[in-house]
């Protein structure tokens, strides 16, 4: 889940109901939360979610070998094509999840 902009009904602080929200997320990390009725935003410090984004990539590169191995044996065709085009991306994947950080 990089760069994601979700949506889910979540009772608001502002409003006192139940209304619709937009999550947005970087990689793992949820970064904001914005209702859609009264547009009250609810963020992350990006100092802390840097920190933790850190740790997560971590967490993601040090298992990516096993992720990588079982999903090579669930479809070795499906792997063996797209892992070209997957690898390549990454810099770029991980580029954007830390932009969407300081957002």
């Amino acid at each position: 889940m990089s760069n994601e902009i979700l949506e889910a009904e979540l009772n608001c602080a502002q409003c006192q109901q139940e209304t619709l929200h937009q999550l947005r997320y970087a990689g793992r990390l949820l970064v904001s939360t914005t209702c859609s009725v009264c547009k009250a935003q609810v963020k992350h410090e990006s100092n802390e979610l840097r920190i933790h984004y850190a740790k997560d990539l971590q967490h993601r590169i040090a298992t990516k070998p096993w992720r990588l191995w079982k999903r090579f044996w669930r479809a070795p065709k499906a792997v063996f094509w797209s892992f070209p085009r997957k690898a390549l991306g990454q810099p770029f994947k991980i580029w954007r999840e830390y932009r969407n950080i300081g957002k």
